[in-house]
């Protein structure tokens, strides 16, 4: 599974400049352990909101987030960044 990208800022048809709102779920597997919603100007940014944590690309784990931007008809699926290992032999 990998993410999609969408355009940052879009304009209400009211106009004016409106930051996205997303719909972010965090799930163990397949269940949803919980959801809410964020206005952030990026999907990432919003998994990351919920998360409180760095978030990569990819939903490779088990504990993963879905962000559904329902004005774009988008689904983005991320996972927690795993850290960067540390060469400590030299």
């Amino acid at each position: 599974m990998t993410a999609k990208r969408s355009n940052a800022w879009r304009k209400p048809s009211g106009g004016g400049d409106k930051m996205p709102r997303y719909q972010v779920e965090e799930l163990c597997g397949e269940e949803v352990v919980s959801a809410q919603t964020v206005d952030v100007d990026e999907p990432i940014k919003a998994a990351e909101h919920v998360a409180g944590a760095p978030i990569s690309p990819r939903a490779l784990q088990e504990h993963w987030f879905r962000v559904v931007d329902e004005e774009e008809n988008s689904v983005f699926e991320f996972s927690l960044a795993e850290p960067v290992a540390r060469d400590f032999s030299k």
